[in-house]
């Protein structure tokens, strides 16, 4: 693979990775929105949603890497086999 593909690669990876967090805390603070709207309960709603949220997204994020991790391992695995067939 040359430098203009794992560039790209690079990238996609990130954006994934910072559009999962993204979409999980901003769920979370709407969520929280809701309940603040439902219950007046402001700030605590959106504050407790925001940092769910946040939470979420991380673990979706540390997920994602862990996948990522593991098909990569898979290849270099496979890649080191063929080699020394």
């Amino acid at each position: 693979m040359n430098k203009s593909n794992d560039f790209r690669q690079g990238l996609g990876i990130a954006f994934r990775l910072g559009t999962e967090m993204t979409v999980a805390t901003g769920l979370g603070a709407i969520m929280g929105y809701g309940v603040d709207y439902y219950f007046e309960t402001k700030p605590w709603g959106i504050a407790v949603g925001v940092i769910l949220g946040g939470a979420a997204g991380m673990l979706n994020v540390y997920r994602a890497a862990q996948h990522m991790t593991q098909e990569i391992d898979k290849i270099e695995k496979s890649d080191q086999e063929k080699n020394n067939d």
